[in-house]
């Protein structure tokens, strides 16, 4: 067997055991995957525009970042804890790095697992969002933006496992139910999930604490490509963003994810 046979055998087997993982505990992950997005569609998408509170328009506007909150997230969560109690509690991470395979080989094992779950959690809130705002969202997709949609889902998992991967190198098992307060929801409310970037205009300083959050380039990127009547920033902004956002947390976390690695 050659290097490459036996680097992608190894990957592989990585890969399934980790998702194996994951199906075995399918219903947990479904409901925490759900329930976030379930509770913000059905206040802030079904009852609040039923009642007049909020406009009609405001499930469009909702979608797309339902959408991208979804998928950060679980990227995220998907990625973070099982490399956090590898490194510490597990200890799982020393079998692997008994494998005839580089150490970067087990990096991105890792984040592909994470990639995959962030598909999984945008593939979890369509139905949701369906069910409660379907007669209410207004999509307008391009047939050329279809190609552009895949590219910036494709980019969304990537920036999720990469910010996963970083984060589980900082966090320990202990603090993970701290992650979600201290972390997430932030990145959450202020990741433009219920407005839009231009729509913080009238408060400039808001504007420019926003574009720190990663979730706010991938939210209007989801919005140039499926609701482009409305107004959000450019693609030729925010799919670079999403790159940078991807590559910056991901150089940390190769090197941190090394730097645990040789000190275990």
């Amino acid at each position: 067997m050659t290097e490459a046979q036996r680097t992608r055998t190894a990957f592989f087997a990585m890969v399934h055991r980790d998702l194996l993982v994951q199906w075995r505990d399918r219903w947990e992950f479904v409901f925490r995957v759900a329930m976030l997005p379930f509770i913000l569609i059905l206040t802030y998408g079904f009852m609040l525009p039923r009642v007049g509170i909020l406009p009609e328009s405001f499930p469009t506007h909702m979608f797309c970042g339902m959408v991208g909150m979804s998928m950060v997230i679980t990227g995220i969560h998907g990625t973070a804890v099982p490399t956090s109690m590898d490194f510490h509690n597990l200890r799982e991470i020393e079998d692997r790095l008994l494998a005839p395979v580089s150490t970067r080989t087990v990096t991105i094992a890792k984040m592909t697992v994470g990639v995959l779950e962030s598909f999984i959690g945008g593939l979890i809130v369509l139905p949701i969002s369906l069910i409660f705002m379907g007669s209410s969202i207004s999509l307008e997709l391009a047939p050329h933006g279809v190609l552009l949609l895949i590219l910036v889902l494709i980019l969304t998992a990537l920036l999720s496992a990469a910010l996963g991967l970083l984060v589980g190198t900082i966090v320990k098992p202990s603090q993970v139910a701290a992650m979600f307060p201290g972390f997430l929801m932030p990145v959450v409310f202020l990741g433009g999930i219920f407005y839009t970037w231009k729509q913080l205009s009238p408060l400039p300083v808001m504007q420019v604490v926003t574009l720190i959050d990663p979730l706010t380039w991938v939210n209007e990127a989801l919005r140039a490509v499926m609701t482009v009547q409305v107004e959000s920033l450019p693609l030729a902004l925010t799919i670079p963003g999403i790159i940078v956002w991807i590559a910056v947390p991901g150089f940390f976390a190769f090197r941190r994810f090394d730097r645990m690695v040789y000190s275990h």
